[in-house]
Parts: structure tokens; sequence; C-alpha cells
């Protein structure tokens, strides 16, 4: 039997990755680097988006095919990637997922993906094209991930205008608006999934009660819960994909994972929704929405 593939959505810099290579650890289960291959109609139109960019965007689905078509994430194997995705460029991305899919098979194929919650087109997409998929929704307080973001936003010459607010001039980066938007859109799908294709993960059971939460995961996924298991998911340092590719696909997954891919037991401070703003002090605090959405998730 062929499982239905595992994506692990999140706004990025929200352990989706380090997520993504703890469930990978599992006997029954192989991770891969994020794929983004819902971000246009087919293989072509994402190449496009890549080369309109930084050309990040398919680092990670390279070194994917590279590892797992031709055995290598060196950059004679990302070369041939390259070359065995412009021979399908009028593919879906669905039908790349899919062909891991098979190739993965039996173990079911885990991956991260940041770039889905940021469009409803995003997610109608992969629905439309896969409606059997699962997906693994991971939310973290708003004021953590928003001051996390904020700092990793310092100094860049470029930032993105989903991190801005417009509504002042000049306009200010403030990653509660991203914060919202992603995990908006990701709540508005699943809302009508079924409990077996769609589940909620706070970041912070995950940190705070690993061993419980991790057996919880597996529990819903129909993976064994052993002792053994639990152990191995929380080495994600022994994922392939841990750490700079070759110099022609070096990322595809966040940043602080490629850097430090580890895990740690450890609980976090505890954050409060209310307060200024500490990337924006001038502000009095949350937006209604943020705070409307954030204490749906039991968040304070």
């Amino acid at each position: 039997m062929i499982e239905s593939p595992l994506l692990i959505v999140a706004p990025p810099g929200a352990h989706a990755s380090r997520l993504a290579a703890m469930l990978g650890q599992h006997s029954q289960s192989q991770d891969l680097p994020e794929l983004s291959l819902f971000m246009a109609k087919t293989v072509g139109g994402l190449g496009e988006i890549s080369a309109l960019s930084d050309g990040t965007t398919t680092h990670g689905l390279r070194r994917a095919i590279a590892a797992v078509h031709f055995g290598s994430q060196q950059d004679a194997a990302i070369a041939d990637a390259e070359r065995w995705l412009a021979r399908r460029s009028d593919w879906q991305g669905s039908m790349v997922l899919s062909e891991f899919v098979q190739r993965l098979a039996p173990k079911t194929l885990v991956s991260a993906d940041t770039a889905l919650g940021w469009r409803p087109d995003f997610l109608d997409r992969l629905l439309d094209e896969l409606p059997d998929v699962r997906l693994l929704h991971l939310i973290e307080h708003p004021r953590r991930w928003c001051r996390e973001t904020a700092t990793a936003l310092e100094g860049r010459l470029f930032v993105a205008p989903d991190y801005k607010d417009y509504a002042v001039a000049p306009p200010a980066v403030d990653p509660q608006l991203a914060w919202l938007r992603v995990h908006s859109n990701i709540a508005d799908v699943g809302q009508w999934l079924p409990d077996a294709q769609y589940r909620l993960l706070n970041v912070e059971a995950l940190l705070a009660r690993p061993d419980a939460t991790l057996a919880e995961l597996c529990q819903w996924l129909g993976w064994s819960a052993a002792e053994s298991e639990i152990n191995a998911m929380q080495r994600p340092e022994f994922s392939a994909f841990a750490g700079l590719g070759p110099s022609s696909a070096l990322y595809g997954a966040d940043e602080s994972f490629l850097a430090d891919p580890g895990f740690v037991r450890r609980l976090r401070s505890t954050d409060s929704l209310q307060g200024a703003l500490e990337w924006r002090p001038e502000v009095a605090g949350f937006a209604p929405e943020v705070l409307s959405l954030a204490e749906r998730y039991r968040y304070r």
C-alpha cells in the first residue's frame, strides 16, 4: 500500500524543516527538502519563478531529485536533476510529487512546505491535483515567531512585501501580517479536511514534551510509536538533507535548520499576546485579527 504524502505547512522559520527531518528518521518514512512544487502550474513555470528571484526556489527540488533518482547530492547529480526537470517542464507539481511517492514506497514521503500558505491558489492547486495529501499545520506563538523573523530580516537590502505594513509611510517591516496571512490561508483549507488528513501542531508542544507529541503524531499517521522510533526522530541531524548542499544547490530548507540541524529538548519562555511589539515599539500591540486567530489556537 502506498501512503499519501505528508506536507508540513507553516511560514518560513517556524521549524517545519526540522520537524520534517525528525519525522523522516522514523523507519516508516523518508524526508525530502522543500520542493515548492505548487507555486506554479508546471515545472517549467516554477523554474521561471526561481530564475526571476534569487534562484534558490528550486534548490530543494534539485537536491531531492539528485538524491532519489541519481544517488548523490554532488554537483554532477544536481546537473542531472536539472536535465531531468527540463525534460518534464510541462509536468504538474503533483506529477513530480507522485513520482517521489512511488520511488520511496513503502515509506511515507515527508516534506516541509513554507510556500503553500502564502497564496490560497497554491493550496487549491495542491488539493485539486492531490486530494488525498495530508497536511500537518505547524503554528508558533505570534510574538516569538515575529520577533525571530524581524531579527532575521534586519539589515537585508531586500525584504519581501509580504512582511511590510504599507499603511504607514515609509512601509514598516511587521511580520505579524505574514503570520496572519499564512496561518489564515492554511486554516481556511484545514477546516474542510477530515481529521485523518489535517492536523494542527503547536511548536511549543513539540519543544516542551517531544516524546508525547511525537508519539501522538505517530498514532495519527498510523506509524509505530516504539521507544526506539521516538528516540530516532529526535535526531534530525541524521537526515541526508540536514546541512548545506553543493554549490549549485545550497539550500532547500530553513537556513536556521541547515546551520544547526539538531533538536534540543527545552522549555521556551512564555510569551504574551499583550503589550507593545518589540520590532515596532511605536505600535501598542497586535492587530485585532492576529489576536483573534492566536486566541483561537489557545495562545494568551
